[in-house]
Parts: C-alpha cells; structure tokens; sequence
C-alpha cells in the first residue's frame, strides 16, 4: 500500500515539473529607461494644454511614455504615447479645470516604460493658474450668447429675453493655440455644476423675459435658480418642473407662498387652498383637516398641488375601516389638474389626485367641466392608496375580487358607478361646460357602505377661441377641445378659419389630404364625420358618424369605421395609445367601400410625437367594429409580404410583431384592413410607404 502511496506522489511531482518546463520564460527587469525633460512649457493654464519633450533610451525596446498631472498627491490627468525607437518624444497633456482651485503649483510627472516592465519617473513642478477669458459662451438650442465680466471676481453675465426655463451649459472660448475648450454642464447627482460636461443646466427664473443668466468661473457659482418659500421655509427642486415641500398645515391657517411673480396666474386647488385677497395671491388659507401634507408647485402648469401624507416620503393611505388621511382618485386621459392635459391617464404614480380630508371620513374633489374633467364624459375611480393593488372601490360586492375593497353607490344623477367602481355619466348625458362639480366621498358607515355625493357648486367662464371650418363655427368642449359634425363628400375641400385657427403640427392624414396651410380634402368616403381641433397640441383629428350623429360601427357586409384597442399602435401619437380602454380606442375610416387605412410613422414607445403611431417593436392589439367594447372583429389573415412584420394569434383575432422584428424609427409605415369580403374575414396588409 505504501509503495502505491509513494508511486502516486512521484507521478504527481513529474507531471509538476513538466508542466514548469512547458511555460514560456517571463523576462521582467527592475531598470527602466534613461530619461531626459527636453522642454516642458514655462506655465500651464486650468483647462488647457501643457506641451513638452521627453528624451527616452534603452537597451531593450520601449514600450510606453506617460504624462501625468498632479495636484498634491492626486494624479488628475494623464496621456499615454506609444514608444518604440530610442530618442525624443513629443506630446501634450491637458491641466483639469475644477472649481476652487487655487492658482499654484502643480507637479507633472513622466513615467517611461520597456518592454520588461522596467520604469523609470522623472517630474517637475509647473506652476498653474485659472484662466482669465475676456468672454465665456452660454448655448442654449444651438443658439450663442456672450457672457461677459461682471467687475465681480471670474464672475461672467449675459442678459437677455430668455424663457422661464433658460436649461442650456457653458463653456469656454479656446485657451490655448490646441484649441483646448471647456465645457460646464450639470451632474444630477451630485446637485451641482461640473466642468467637462454639457448636460443642460437647470436654469429657472419666476418668469420668463428679459433676465440675466451668470456664472462664476472659480466657484461654479449660477443664476438663476427659483428660491421658492413656503411660510417661510424653503422648498425642495424635485426636477426642473417641480419644487416641493413637506410639511404640517393646520386648517383655517394662513400660509404664504413667495418667490414666484406671475402667481396671479396659478391654479391654486380650491379643495384645498383659499386665497385671502386678490391683490395678495400668495396668502392662502388652509382648507381641510390639520395633517402631515406634501405642497408641491409645477411650473409648466402652473399648478399648486396638495397631497396627504403618511411620512416625509409616503403618501397617505385609507384604512379598512374607512380612517385614514386619504383617498385618491385615479382616471383616463378625460380628468386632470389643473387642466386634463395634464391627465391621471390610468397612471396613478404621476397622475393620481388626492381627495381633501373635510371631515372625519369624509373626502372631497372638485372638478369644472371642460377644464379639469370631460363634459362629455370620462372614466375613474377612486383608491385607498396613490397605487395600484392594495385597496380600491368597487361598485358591489365581489367575494372573488383579488384585493382588499370597498363598495361606493351613488344617488347622485346623472353620474353612475359601474360594478367595478368606474365612475362615468349615464348614456347621452353631458355636463354643463364651466360647471364645477364637487364630488365627496362619505365613508362614515365604512368602506362597504361608502356613498358618493356630486354636486354642481358654481360656474367658471371658459376661455373660447373663434374656429371655422367651410364657415361654420365650432362647438367648445373644453378649455383645448373643439369639434363639429360636417356631411362631406369624399375629395372635398375643407377651409380652416376663425381668429383662433392656427397652421397645425399634425392633421390626421387618414381622414386629410392637406392641401395648403388652411385647406384640406376629406380623404375617406363620403359620409358624416366629427372634426376635433386640439388648440393646445395644434393638431386636427376626426371621426366617423352614423345617420344619428353617434360614433359610427361596421356593419356585417364591411362598412362604417373601424376601431383599434391594445398596445404598439396609438393615435394622434405612441403616448395616446389606447391599451385595454374602451374609450380610448382611435378609429380607422374606410377610403373605399370596405377597405380601411391608417398611415403613421414608427417610433420608440411613449413618443409624444404626433404621427409617431407605430412603436417599432411589441405589438399586441385587437380590432372592434364598436368605439365600445363588444363588437368582435373576424378572423384576420395576412397579405402576401406582410408577414414579414407581422402575425395574428389567437385563432387570428389578436395581431402582433413577433419577436426579432423591428420597425424602422422615423418611417412611414401603412396599415391597410380589407373587409370587402365582410367582418368574418377580414385581410390586413402593412408595409412600408
């Protein structure tokens, strides 16, 4: 057994040794190469280029020559040059421009390398200095501006009429004969200016026009940035739009908010907060129940908005048993503050409203027709939490419902609730433009007893724009939406007029030919349609009727409209995709009898870009002869080549880019359905225009 054992390590210890022996020889030496400074520059300059001369020689081949900064102990920069010859080497390395650095001494070290490994350093002391440019440059959209010395130490200045939300970097004139330019942009995490950087600066003034933008060159110092108080105490920029504070408000109390110039002009949530006098806007009074509230100002809505919260960064939250600070109401693209364009959107993360705490369980919003929810209609319901998941109201009882719920009723005409909580207006209703109509919620029996309450508590006068087309005037809807019904002939020519009229950024080109920048030709067949202007987006869109003036259906034999719900395809852009709403559904007109085309480009998910209709990859939709749900559409198949974009699953109901399939970004793509042989089975074509 022993001589087995000994057998085994003698084999191991060969194997060993020859596999040393196998190895390639790593030749290393600890002597570098001789080293000369031929010449270095007498000075440097922060943000400029250093030049220099460096002889180098050795026995063995060199390898590498490396010029590097220091500031103290900190290597802040460094080239790299390849070596290979003995002899002189040339090169140039750029002294880093930070802020606060004090002009002194910087040390600029050479380190020479062989192809062994060997190395050898040799430095020198080079005295450096902030530069002094008699201008630095602002670029905000491509644009120059020339800042100039303020008299005030490295402090440069440029005015000028500029936006409210100036966000552009600055930078340098060239330095040195090199050409050398510093940048200064800003580092969101570090919540600062940096150099060598272009990231847009967060410049914000109180309003825009005729304001100075600075900049100091040492400190890295700027202006403007809004300094907004609340009571007193400053808020917190959550991004460039967005400033907010978290703090107690204790009802019937007088708050003062400062700092922003054109507050006159704010919508300030009446639920929550009453101005005390006009000439004042910023004294506010306190409105609901004393609690732990977030107060946050948006600027590009100019909007004050006032969450409950639960803690310094959660919302707060209804309980089972109907205690609690909140309840939230979560919607379509139909409600909104203060305006529906800025819509919950089924969003309730960025979209959710809270309702005011008036009274021990029982909470308010106030909404007015035509502003901040649809007259014609809208869809949202109301959450124990600003999420999804953890507590909703249904509209009954259901044992099967996965989530903690209540039950909400209402008596409240001629809004309904529907069995899943979906509040909405009963068929053919509408309701009063500039109405404001208060809902509350009374949860004092419970959260299984909950009843909501809708009552009109005044009037607010819409601002109205004059629109025309073919010289008839167009109906408001709300503050951006306008709409007419028109009989038309196919190839006839549309004339937009009015004061308010403008040449828009996107007319829907399945319904438009646009033929000027007034005029148009109806592109789809003969019939009635419903004509939308949108004053705020600038965009002109439109629908197909029936003889009654609803919103038409397709019929057995192919004819009328045809609607699309799902995810990939939306309309005016991808951010208005309609997904499993039934109200959001677009409508696709018929061109000629029984064939219906919709032209977009294709896009990535979410552009907001109108025309930009066709994400470019995960498609998953559905076609409806119905605005509403129900309607089936027939089994699809597909034309010869479109398959090579597309499938249909589910017993060909659904369509779908399949994996691997990408559309190309900015092209135009033509999705043609072909119900000439009937709705049972219809043929889709698509491809490229």
């Amino acid at each position: 057994m022993n001589n087995l054992k000994y057998l085994a390590v003698s084999l191991l210890l060969a194997a060993a040794a020859t596999s040393c022996k196998d190895d390639p020889e790593l030749l290393t030496t600890d002597v570098g190469p001789e080293m000369t400074i031929v010449s270095v520059d007498e000075a440097g300059q922060f943000g400029a280029k250093v030049n220099f001369e460096v002889s180098m020689s050795d026995r063995y081949a060199l390898s590498t020559l490396k010029a590097q900064v220091f500031f103290d102990d900190d290597m802040v920069a460094e080239e790299t040059i390849r070596t290979k010859e003995n002899g002189s080497y040339k090169g140039a390395v750029t002294v880093p421009l930070y802020k606060d650095i004090p002009d002194g001494e910087a040390t600029l070290r050479f380190v020479g390398q062989n192809v062994r490994f060997g190395t050898t350093t040799v430095e020198c002391q080079l005295p450096v200095s902030r530069p002094r440019p008699d201008h630095l440059i602002f670029v905000l959209d491509e644009k120059e501006y020339r800042m100039e010395p303020t008299g005030n130490d490295f402090e440069y200045a440029v005015t000028d009429n500029f936006p409210q939300k100036p966000q552009g970097y600055i930078m340098t004139p060239a330095l040195d004969e090199a050409g050398s330019v510093v940048t200064f942009g800003y580092d969101s995490e570090q919540g600062t200016i940096v150099s060598d950087s272009m990231d847009a600066i967060p410049f914000a003034n109180s309003t825009a026009g005729e304001f100075a933008i600075t900049f100091n060159l040492k400190s890295f110092e700027a202006s403007p940035f809004i300094k907004l108080e609340f009571n007193g105490s400053e808020m917190t920029m959550v991004d460039t739009d967005n400033y907010a504070i978290v703090t107690t408000l204790t009802q019937n109390e007088v708050y003062t908010l400062s700092g922003i110039a054109d507050l006159a002009d704010w919508d300030v949530d009446m639920d929550f907060f009453e101005r005390q006098d006009a000439a004042d806007p910023g004294k506010l009074t306190f409105l609901p129940l004393s609690g732990l509230y977030r107060v946050t100002a948006n600027f590009k809505y100019k909007y004050l908005k006032i969450e409950a919260m639960a803690s310094e960064s959660a919302t707060a939250v209804l309980n089972a048993d109907g205690s609690g600070e909140a309840i939230w109401v979560i919607g379509d693209t139909n409600i909104g503050k203060p305006t529906t364009s800025n819509s919950a959107s089924w969003s309730p993360e960025t979209g959710g409203l809270c309702m005011a705490r008036v009274a021990d369980k029982k909470f308010q919003i106030t909404f007015v027709a035509g502003r901040s929810i649809s007259a014609s209609g809208f869809d949202f319901k109301f959450f124990w939490q600003k999420t999804w998941d953890h507590g909703e109201f249904l509209g009954k009882e259901d044992s099967s419902f996965a989530n903690p719920y209540g039950v909400i009723t209402t008596d409240s005409a001629p809004f309904t609730i529907s069995d899943s909580g979906n509040v909405g207006l009963a068929e053919g209703e509408t309701l009063e433009a500039g109405g404001m109509y208060r809902f509350t919620v009374d949860v004092t029996g419970g959260t299984m007893a909950a009843k909501l309450t809708v009552e009109k508590v005044g009037q607010e006068e819409l601002p109205a724009a004059e629109l025309t087309i073919n010289g008839t005037k167009l109906e408001q809807i709300d503050t951006d939406n306008y709409r007419v019904d028109l009989d038309l002939q196919q190839g006839q020519t549309l004339t937009f007029g009015g004061s308010g009229m403008f040449v828009p950024k996107w007319i829907n080109p399945d319904f438009f030919a646009i033929t000027s920048m007034t005029t148009a030709t109806l592109v789809p067949v003969s019939g009635r349609y419903r004509i939308t202007v949108n004053t705020a987006k600038q965009i002109i869109d439109a629908w197909v009727l029936d003889a009654d003036g609803n919103q038409a259906t397709l019929s057995e034999e192919g004819h009328g409209a045809l609607y699309f719900a799902g995810y990939g395809i939306g309309s005016p852009s991808l951010a208005d995709e309609p997904a499993w709403n039934g109200s959001g559904k677009f409508c696709i007109p018929e061109h000629e009898p029984g064939i219906y085309v919709m032209t977009g480009q294709a896009g990535e998910s979410g552009s907001s870009v109108p025309g930009v209709r066709f994400k470019t990859d995960g498609w998953y939709g559905q076609f409806y002869t119905s605005p509403n749900w129900g309607g089936g559409f027939g089994a699809m198949t597909l034309a010869a080549g479109s398959e090579a974009y597309l499938v249909v699953t589910e017993n060909g109901t659904k369509l779908e880019i399949p994996e691997g399939v990408t559309l190309e970004a900015g092209v135009t793509y033509v999705l043609t359905v072909d119900c000439t042989a009937g709705i049972s089975s219809p043929k889709v074509t698509f491809e490229k225009k």
